[in-house]
Order: C-alpha cells, then structure tokens, then sequence
C-alpha cells in the first residue's frame, strides 16, 4: 500500500508572496521525493490543486504554469493520480460525528492524515505548521457504556513534515510492511491467518469485510491486530487483559440482538464488542477459552441501529 501523505490546507493560507512560495514548494516536493525513497507514495489534497491556492490570491495553476517548476509540478502531478482514497477527500469527513482542530484551528487535512495513519505535509510558510509532530484536539460523537451519545474530547498527535529534516524520526514507520501494506479486505482475508492466528470468524465476515470504505477499512485493521495481541496473551482464563483496544461487554437488554448461528450450527451470543470511528462501528466476536482465541461474527455498523 503506497504511503498516504494528506495535504495541510491551512499552511496554503499564507499571505506570503509568490518568491516565497516558490521557495517553500521547492521543500515541500524534496520532503516528496525525501518519503518516496521510503516506498510509494501517494498525495491527498482536499480540493483538486488547479483550483487549490498556495497562498492568499497565488494559485497552485499560477505556480505550475512557470516553466520553472516544469519537473516539481510532474512529480506532484503523478503523486496525485496515484491516490487510492482521493475521492473520499471530496466528501464531508461526518463532521458531526468527528472534528479536527490544530492550534486552535479546525483541520481537514490533517484530520484525514490521523483517521487513515498518514503523514500530514505543510508548506513551510509558518511556525505554525513545523515539527514532526503536530498537537491535535480531536472531538467524537460516542456512544457511553450506558448507551446514550456524549461527545468525547481528546489530545492526540498526527506524523507530519514541513521540511525534510522533520522525516527522519517517521522513517522506521514509514518503511513498514507487514500489516500496514494490507491495502484491501480482500487481501486482509487472503492473509487472515498470517496475521490473527488467535481470531476465528463466522462465513459472513468476510462479505462484511468487504463492504468498508478506505475510513472504516484502516480502523478495523487496527482494532484486529489489538484483538489479536490480546489473544495473544491470553492464558484462556478469566477474561483478556485488551491491549490498547476499547472492548465492552454488550448491556442485557441488547444481548439478543447478538445471536447469531456459530461454527457448530449452535446459536450463540456474541456480546463482546470493540469499537471504531467515524460513526459507530461495532466489531462483535465471543471468547472461546478452549482455544484461547477470540470468534468474531459481526463487523459493521452498531446492531440495531
């Protein structure tokens, strides 16, 4: 899977001139070509860039258009085009449900760059936006323990570069293979029992796998490789001890809506669920201590719902 690097879209909100822009893009295609020496890469802009500006009144089309720039426009041209996720940029991120907000700005960008475990990339036009990483207050729409909706605020921090010496700290993240180069549920499901040798799952599974968009795709992912190491560790008594991943048992009066039809034609209730974002994504599974692994029945949207 080529390396997701989101375009910071308030760094192209400068009033700096268009020398000093020049200047900036010649960084900002290095910090490019800097992370394409990593593996491939792709660029993510949150509008298409012949409409984008690179500072107030100077447009990424004025730029391009100094023949100059002939070889930073092609390379930047060609990162575009190769983006898996570009059309998911040109729809709302459930700004409802999840909001972005760095140095006291709302972000989209960057946002998109945490949700899918990207790098975020800014011009370098301001102090504002340097460093390797960048301080972010996250707001989600969450569903409690209790089952009402409250809205969960929490600091956390999203890889970013605005010059290349901003890079080297991500390298090792950004060289990574394994389960971060998964790219498709389809490929996830080929490669099931490489990756969770500790989680079983029902025949339905892997359609529901299938059916996630990019968002909802990388989370899952996430969330299964904390299941697995969960599984990992445990002994098949008592309950596991969860390794990073939020997972709660469902409330009485829900449970009926976890049954389904198990490996052995048996009904049983699947209640133990993690969690993940945007919306409410619920991955349902039970403990099956006998083989100390977890049996997962369900991925998708809250049951019931």
């Amino acid at each position: 899977m080529p390396l997701l690097l989101f375009l910071n879209e308030k760094s192209c909100a400068s009033s700096a001139s268009p020398a000093e822009v020049g200047e900036a893009m010649k960084e900002f295609v290095a910090v490019l070509r800097a992370a394409r020496r990593w593996r491939d890469i792709s660029l993510l802009t949150q509008t298409p860039l012949p409409q984008a500006e690179l500072a107030q009144g100077y447009h990424y089309g004025q730029w391009a258009a100094d023949k100059r720039n002939r070889d930073e426009r092609m390379f930047i041209q060609a990162m575009r085009n190769r983006a898996p996720f570009a059309a998911a940029l040109t729809a709302s991120q459930s700004s409802d449900e999840v909001e972005y907000a760095c140095s006291g700005e709302p972000v989209e960008g960057i946002g998109w760059a945490h949700l899918l475990d990207g790098l975020a990339v800014s011009l370098p036009l301001s102090l504002a936006w340097s460093g390797s990483w960048l301080d972010l207050h996250v707001r989600r729409l969450v569903e409690t323990d209790a089952g009402d909706l409250a809205m969960e605020e929490t600091r956390e921090q999203v890889r970013h570069s605005a010059r290349r010496t901003d890079l080297p700290v991500h390298e090792k993240w950004g060289r990574a293979a394994g389960l971060d180069a998964v790219d498709t549920p389809a490929r996830l499901w080929d490669e099931w029992d490489d990756f969770f040798p500790r989680l079983q799952v029902l025949p339905a599974v892997q359609k529901q796998l299938a059916g996630l968009e990019p968002p909802w795709f990388v989370q899952v992912r996430g969330l299964l490789a904390r299941l697995q190491a969960s599984a990992a560790l445990w002994d098949g008594s008592g309950v596991p001890d969860w390794q990073g991943a939020k997972v709660t048992p469902e409330h009485e009066q829900r449970k009926r809506l976890c049954m389904f039809r198990d490996l052995d034609g048996t009904d049983n209730c699947f209640h133990w669920h993690g969690r993940f974002t945007p919306g409410a994504g619920r991955l349902h599974f039970r403990l099956v201590p006998e083989d100390k692994a977890l049996r997962i029945a369900y991925v998708g949207p809250k049951i019931g719902k």
